[in-house]
Parts: C-alpha cells; sequence; structure tokens
C-alpha cells in the first residue's frame, strides 16, 4: 500500500507532525510498537518554555533565541484559534512562579537576556505571592508560560488522528526493505500474526532513543546521545503549583503538579536536583529532594508526604562533547529522515523542519485532499496513550527524620 509518509515513533514529534502534514494532503500513517508518549513525553513535566531559563547567563544563548516562538504558538493551539486545535487538552497553569533563593548567585543571575524574549519575567510583590512563597527570601516572579498536561495532549491528537495510528509488536515488529543506493523501498509492519505492506515515499523517525535501533535496521548508523534524568515525585496534600526556583544560572528546582485520581496533588520535581539524582540511590535522592523543598520553600511541612523516584533518558543527536543541542535536529539520509525534538514545547518547529524537507528536499507533494485522508486501516490495532509516570512507579517512600521508610505497593494501575 503506498503512503506519502511513514512515521516511526508515537511522541508529540511523531503525533504533531502526523497531523500536520495530514491537515496539509500528505497521505501519512505513524507507527508505534509501545504506547504513545511512552518514555520521554508522557514524562516530560509539560511546561512550554519560551527561553528564560536559557539566558540566565545575562546573553540570548541559541536555545532561548530558538524556543521564544513556541509560547505563543502553543497557546493559540490550545486556545483552538490554530491547527492542531489542542482546545480539549488539559492546561495546568496558564503560568508558572520563577523565584530566587537568598545566595549571591541567585541574586545575580535573574534577568539575562530577557529583554529579547516574547516571555518575560514580571515583578510579584510580597502581598501576591502564592502561598508556598511567602516566606521565600528571595524575589518572585510570574513568567507567562502554560504548563500543559502531555498524557491530555497525547489524547487530543491521538483522537484527531486515531484512523492514521497502527500498532506494531515491540520485537521484529517492523522490517526495512532498501535499495542498493540505501533508499527505503518498502516495510512491513507486524502485530499479533497480521502483517501490512507499505511502500512510503519518505520515512521519518520520531523515536527518541529508538531512533538509534531503527537507522541501524534501516542500514544506517546514526550517532546519539542520552543524558539521563532521575525524577522525584511527590503526592500528598500540596498545593497546585508550577515554577523554577533559579541559583544564578542553573534551575536549582522546577515543580510541576498535577491532580491525580486519588484526589491528591502529585508534583513532580526536575531540574538540577533531577540532574544531580542520577548518582544517586532512590532513598538518598529521596532524603536530598526533601532537605531542597525545605530550603527552597521554607513553609512546607514534608511529614505526611510521600516520595517516589523514576528514571528517564533523554535522547538526542549526537553532539561534540556532549553538550545539549539547542534546537530540534534533523538528519536527512535518501529518503529517510530522522528527527529528535530535545524539548516537548519544539514539536511545532520540528514539525515545520521535517515538513519543509520532505517538500523542499525530497519533492514530495501532497497526495489527497488536505484533511480527507480515508480511512485505510480501520481493523488495525491502534496504540494506547502511555500512562503517566506516578501511574506506573512501583516503590513509594515516606520520610520520619532521617529515614526514609518504604511504603505498601500501589495498585497498578491509576494508584497515584
Amino acid at each position: 500500500m503506498d503512503v506519502d509518509v511513514l512515521i516511526i515513533g508515537g511522541g508529540i514529534a511523531g503525533l504533531w507532525t502526523l497531523d500536520q502534514l495530514r491537515q496539509r494532503g500528505y497521505r501519512a500513517v505513524l507507527v508505534e510498537n509501545r504506547e504513545l508518549g511512552y518514555g520521554q513525553t508522557i514524562t516530560s513535566q509539560g511546561i512550554i518554555h519560551g527561553g528564560l531559563k536559557y539566558s540566565l547567563r545575562g546573553v540570548l544563548t541559541a536555545s532561548a533565541n530558538e524556543i521564544r516562538e513556541m509560547p505563543l504558538i502553543w497557546r493559540e493551539c490550545l486556545s483552538g484559534q490554530r491547527e492542531p486545535n489542542l482546545s480539549s487538552a488539559t492546561v495546568r497553569s496558564h503560568c508558572c512562579y520563577l523565584w530566587q533563593t537568598d545566595s549571591l548567585a541567585s541574586q545575580a543571575g535573574m534577568w539575562g537576556a530577557s529583554i529579547q524574549l516574547r516571555v518575560k519575567p514580571e515583578t510579584i510583590s510580597a502581598s501576591h505571592r502564592p502561598e508556598l512563597l511567602k516566606q521565600s527570601p528571595g524575589n518572585v516572579y510570574r513568567l507567562d508560560e502554560q504548563v500543559v498536561s502531555p498524557g491530555s495532549v497525547l489524547q487530543c491528537l491521538k483522537k484527531r488522528n486515531q484512523d492514521a495510528l497502527l500498532l506494531c509488536d515491540q520485537k521484529q515488529g517492523i522490517e526495512f526493505s532498501r535499495s542498493q543506493q540505501g533508499t527505503i523501498n518498502s516495510v512491513n509492519i507486524r502485530c499479533q500474526g497480521d502483517e501490512l505492506h507499505l511502500v512510503p515515499g519518505c520515512v521519518v523517525m520520531t523515536a527518541g532513543i529508538g531512533n538509534q535501533q531503527l537507522n541501524e535496521a534501516a542500514g544506517r548508523k546514526q550517532p546519539m546521545q542520552r543524558r539521563p534524568l532521575q525524577m522525584v515525585l511527590v503526592r500528598g496534600e500540596l498545593e497546585m503549583f508550577q515554577g523554577h526556583c533559579v541559583d544564578g544560572a542553573k534551575t536549582r528546582m522546577t515543580i510541576t503538579s498535577e491532580v491525580i485520581s486519588t484526589g491528591e496533588v502529585v508534583w513532580q520535581l526536575g531540574g538540577q536536583v533531577a540532574e544531580l539524582g542520577v548518582s544517586m540511590s532512590a532513598e538518598e535522592l529521596i532524603q536530598h529532594a526533601a532537605k531542597e523543598l525545605q530550603a527552597i520553600l521554607p513553609g512546607l511541612n514534608i511529614e505526611s508526604l510521600k516520595f517516589a523516584t523514576y528514571q528517564v533518558d533523554r535522547a538526542e543527536k549526537k553532539i561534540s562533547l556532549g553538550l545539549r543541542p539547542d534546537s530540534p535536529q534533523v538528519i536527512k539520509h535518501k529518503n529517510l529522515l530522522t528527527c529528535w525534538p530535545t524539548k516537548l514545547a519544539f514539536a511545532p518547529r520540528a514539525a515545520g523542519m521535517i515538513e519543509e524537507m520532505i517538500t523542499n528536499q525530497l519533492n514530495l507533494k501532497p497526495s489527497v485532499i488536505p484533511g480527507e485522508n480515508e480511512n485505510l486501516w480501520k481493523d488495525w490495532p491502534v496504540p494506547h496513550v502511555a500512562e503517566s509516570p506516578w501511574e506506573t512507579v512501583e516503590n513509594w517512600y515516606q520520610i520520619s527524620g532521617e529515614t526514609v521508610s518504604s511504603l505498601p505497593a500501589l495498585p497498578a494501575k491509576h494508584a497515584a
């Protein structure tokens, strides 16, 4: 069966690209071997960054310059003013807070090159601070960066593109056939004993960590780097809160939150605490995170809170010295494009780069009327959306003084 574009990997970059290409009239289909968003997307904290955290050294970095247009694009999509229409997705908050500790490094490094950014920090007076930041000794700012629930965005994109999503087996679910010149001629998709033969004009890989193995299966070695994190989850009687604690040019901690099925609020803790946590055991990281929370939020009572950790790798195109790429990376080889979006917020930019390469470098033209893609695979299994990390972690802990004690296991599904 002929298709214009075959996308492999159902994270935010793959789904956004699928939606955009189908809106333009390309016959596009996406294949996923696990759940939509599994790995990087579903574990993202959901902040639509506008670049401030990348300009804390006082200059407009390449990262800040690349990402500064993203909040407006997302805001228009989330309000239904722009395609893809994501108005049914959950917006956790329409802003984040940015606050400083009383360290000299923190006081020295706030404003950076923010004057050149689209989203600028607004100083919050002491009387208007959120309750959690009432006792903060440093300055507090409001940052109009929206925070979304990644799972709800994935659900929205799935609903819009249900008829173009294909599940395949986790092992040996995809097989490539290549020409002598290295062009991908066809791809066999296998799922639960059935097989589908596709002839794509272009193959786009947006599978995160899976890109490396997929490239090798397609006959090409594509260098990739991983930057690991060990994130911390905290649940209990907490306030809904989204924000960054900044020390100089470092994000000491990023906190995002969501109400979960038990009625509790869960916080995800990222930033430096998650980067340093890679070298710690879960118990050590929980103790460290608890001390950091008490240091940056002096009024927070942690005694009744429950903690957990999970690990995730950020997959990126290999960069000299292992540095973080400043923008989405899209690499072309024959009719194969490999994409690493770098961050959730970059999904529109990544999709635009892919469409431009398909149109201008591969010279592929849309083959159907825009918005009228037919359902050619109505009986084929469709991948589900991945569960959020707090629904899948196995071990929760409680802190008693200096001791971290294990709690009874929660039900595996929708436990937290």
